[in-house]
């Protein structure tokens, strides 16, 4: 099969260049040239697709220099995406006699007319919503030069649209566009709509697998077709099945292995988390001919592993992989504000989720311009729960009156566009192997005649586990078996281990978080200009949250620094304490959720990334560059860990490797003035899914202290190592004034002592290598530097990205000698040490 892309021959598609001729079963997608005008005005722009009106004048300059920095996007026109925008483009393809073509759009936003070689495909009054896939026969139509034009008017309230919710101002355009991809088929008779793999892996040997195969199948022609279908499916071999299809008629071919052999698998190539082991992925090749002429083909990626999960405890829904319980340790997904995520910045994204050792990721809305994201967390074997967003469950975002707890969705038209929705987007995503179940609700649930088509549809296009609700809410399908109740601002490391902490260590957390995950210096002097720094100024605020209740300014941080580490004399000071309370909380909340296994089975922190350039909700910023709050999720989530516990002051051995080993723990105690005064050593056998207590630190309750812990094999290799600065006292909550989004501390812990006057004097080394920089520090001096921050920055001074440290905002012991390498790529890059 040929894939056919418009990058590669950009000539084809000019009126004036070569002609295609496509075979049966050729594909190509209609990524550019496109020309985007604006309806009445004399603006024609080169644009792609896919693409959003604002983001293509975006970056052709209309919109200003800089538009996410500063206030300048609060001061930007939208007026002018009030008018219809105008996508044009051509393609020249030689019609062939038999053959049939199809155009088909993935996702217009929002009301679309649609012309070809100036007739009307499609009109606006029709054909609207934007999670819909719309194919168009245009065989009748075609000529050698063909002419497209799509016509966009954009959302208004009241519309299923796209949605970022509260965590970034609304996109000036409502995100206006052809936001999926076009794409051109040409095929035979008979072509292939769907093809739809479920594998049914035995767990109980995981080495047997049966594959049951639906393949849909339409008869294009007013006669009736008689043929094979053939699948090859590699190594595995290949099966040709006949069937027959009635004038214009369509047939699902269900097939398992007695009715095609190779779909019975010995010892199947199995498809795991990275954690867990590799992602195997199998391709399936299935062509259809009519007679002995190939009329069509499609080629799908699969893989062979269970997923189920159930309902423990209280209601906690427990996820399952080939078998095995599993925590999911996960962060929420959201796109660039105007769309522009490439490929690489999205392998770049999800290759950062598997350094933090995360294994999932929650896709609330179904995000990406393409499947790119999907794919790449099928590769890299990082577990995805997608599902609709809280936009669609509150008037004041969606524009529609809420009707309880069934959110905005009520009424036939309504519910007819969700349910178009969901039939269209389950088919488009079901053969991802890295997709473990879908949430129809976020903060709320489907009307039970909405759920029932929901379900309806679910039970034909997917085998996953439904989930009704991110929160824990009942529905028609039973308990959600999850939770959402905050926090989404500031609470310590502490606040995790409390029964009265309504967003505790227990059951699923889907989205929750310390609030602020403050970028590094570099990244918030692009972001806020010099002057509006220091002191801080209403445009911090500004970079916070759009929330109408809460989160959206820095109050809250700024009382946590100074409660905590005390007063700040710079900006520098300010950063350097906001990322010491980043890392140990966002670190403590991973590690909560890890030493309460199995009660616990779920933790998202909210959020991953930003859809522009922020202050809230990230484990790394804008810019692509990680927070505090990324190295204290990495070190939370080491395969083995050390991990102290804040309820019973004990440091426990916890281990999610499914490798058996005999490991030596050791645990160091410094006091306020990082005098070492304790040191214990032990070894133990770890397991999988193991919480071992090892040693128990109440001696040092009341006293300020620093505790160090290091993990290595019985042979003296480093497994891991952790660092803690506990206060006398832990903070104290005002439990009865927990509201939705956090717990206020009445008196914070005191960790002054953690930043003291007298600086530590940490010698740096740097030596180059071919894939990046190995940096050794060594700590001369006899007090703990208690946060020292690696950076590699360019000849500007800029921090390059990507830049993967195996480790950074580190302690230094008084004399330790650490070691640690840093991947990237570039020129002309060197290394720079802030503590």
């Amino acid at each position: 099969m040929k894939i056919w892309t418009l990058l590669l021959t950009a000539a084809a598609v000019a009126c004036s260049g070569p002609v295609l001729q496509l075979d049966n079963g050729d594909s190509f997608l209609l990524e550019k040239p496109w020309i985007l005008s604006h309806e009445g005005g004399e603006e024609k722009l080169p644009a792609s697709v896919p693409s959003t009106v604002a983001g293509t004048l975006e970056q052709a300059g209309l919109l200003g220099e800089g538009v996410l920095e500063g206030k300048r996007y609060a001061l930007l026109d939208k007026s002018r995406f009030d008018d219809p925008w105008i996508y044009s483009t051509t393609l020249a393809v030689k019609p062939q006699q038999g053959q049939h073509y199809q155009l088909v759009f993935n996702g217009l936003n929002y009301y679309a007319d649609i012309s070809f070689n100036g007739e009307k495909l499609a009109t606006s009054d029709t054909t609207f919503g934007v999670f819909r896939t719309r194919p168009y026969d245009v065989t009748a139509l075609m000529k050698e030069q063909n002419a497209l034009e799509v016509r966009l008017k954009r959302a208004q309230p009241g519309d299923l649209n796209l949605g970022f919710v509260d965590w970034n101002p609304r996109p000036l355009d409502e995100s206006m566009g052809i936001v999926q991809p076009v794409s051109f088929h040409a095929t035979g008779a008979v072509s292939i709509e769907d093809v739809y793999v479920i594998p049914d892996l035995d767990v109980s040997t995981l080495t047997r697998a049966d594959l049951s195969v639906r393949v849909r199948l339409r008869n294009l022609e007013d006669r009736p077709l008689e043929g094979t279908l053939e699948i090859d499916l590699g190594t595995e071999g290949t099966a040709s099945i006949p069937y027959s299809l009635p004038a214009m008629g369509a047939k699902t071919l269900t097939l398992g292995p007695e009715d095609a052999s190779i779909l019975h698998l010995d010892h199947p190539r199995i498809w795991w988390s990275h954690d867990l082991g590799t992602p195997e992925l199998y391709t399936m090749d299935v062509r259809v001919r009519d007679g002995n002429r190939l009329s069509d083909r499609k080629e799908v990626s699969f893989g062979v592993r269970k997923i189920e999960s159930r309902l423990v405890g209280n209601n906690y829904r427990q996820f399952t992989l080939n078998g095995k319980d599993i925590l999911l340790k996960g962060a929420g997904w959201t796109d660039d504000i105007f769309l522009r995520d490439t490929a690489e910045s999205i392998e770049r994204q999800v290759e950062y989720v598997r350094d933090m050792h995360l294994n999932c990721i929650r896709f609330e809305n179904i995000w990406g311009k393409d499947d790119t994201v999907y794919n790449l967390c099928d590769r890299l074997g990082v577990l995805a729960l997608v599902g609709w967003s809280c936009q669609w469950e509150w008037e004041n975002y969606c524009g529609l009156p809420e009707l309880g707890k069934y959110g905005c969705i009520n009424g036939k038209e309504v519910e007819d566009l969700a349910v178009a929705y969901f039939q269209d987007q389950v088919v488009r995503l079901h053969n991802h192997p890295a997709i473990i179940g879908w949430l129809t609700g976020s903060d709320r649930i489907p009307n039970p005649g909405l759920e029932k088509r929901y379900l309806e549809i679910y039970e034909a296009e997917d085998y996953r586990p439904y989930v009704c609700s991110a929160g824990n809410l009942q529905s028609l399908a039973g308990w959600s078996g999850t939770k959402m109740m905050g926090p989404y601002e500031y609470v310590g490391p502490d606040y995790w281990y409390s029964g009265e902490a309504k967003g505790g260590a227990f059951g699923f957390n889907t989205e929750t978080g310390i609030g602020a995950n403050l970028p590094q210096l570099e990244s918030l002097r692009r972001m806020i200009p010099e002057e509006e720094l220091w002191p801080l100024s209403d445009t911090w605020d500004y970079h916070c949250t759009v929330s109408q209740e809460a989160m959206h300014s820095t109050q809250i941080l700024q009382e946590a620094v100074a409660g905590i580490y005390g007063g700040c004399s710079s900006l520098e000071d300010f950063v350097a304490k906001a990322h010491a309370l980043d890392y140990a909380g966002t670190r403590g909340m991973f590690e909560a959720f890890r030493l309460k296994m199995p009660g616990t089975t779920g933790i998202i922190q909210w959020m991953l990334n930003s859809a522009w350039p922020s202050l809230y909700w990230q484990l790394y910023d804008y810019y692509g560059v990680p927070t505090a709050g990324y190295y204290g999720t990495r070190k939370a989530c080491e395969p083995e860990q050390l991990l102290f516990n804040y309820a019973d002051r004990k440091v426990y051995a916890v281990s999610e490797s499914l490798q058996e080993r005999e490991l030596l723990a050791t645990v160091q105690v410094f006091d306020a003035q990082s005098r070492l005064v304790e040191r214990q050593e032990r070894r133990f056998l770890s397991a999988y899914r193991q919480v071992l207590p090892l040693f128990d630190l109440a001696a040092w309750d009341g006293k300020p202290h620093f505790v160090s812990l290091t993990l290595e094999t019985a042979d003296g290799k480093p497994v891991a190592d952790n660092f803690y600065s506990l206060a006398a006292e832990d903070n104290r909550y005002s439990w009865d004034k927990t509201n939705w989004y956090y717990t206020p501390i009445e008196t914070y812990n005191n960790l002054s002592f953690v930043f003291p006057g007298e600086k530590a004097q940490v010698e740096l080394t740097v030596e180059p290598g071919p894939e990046g920089f190995t940096v050794t520090l060594i700590n001369h001096s006899p007090v703990i530097a208690c946060q020292n921050i690696l950076k590699a920055v360019d000849d500007k001074g800029e921090l390059v990205v990507p830049a993967c440290w195996s480790d950074n905002f580190f302690p230094l012991l008084p004399g330790q000698t650490k070691t640690v390498t840093c991947r990237v790529k570039g020129e002309n890059i060197s290394v720079r040490l802030d503590n």
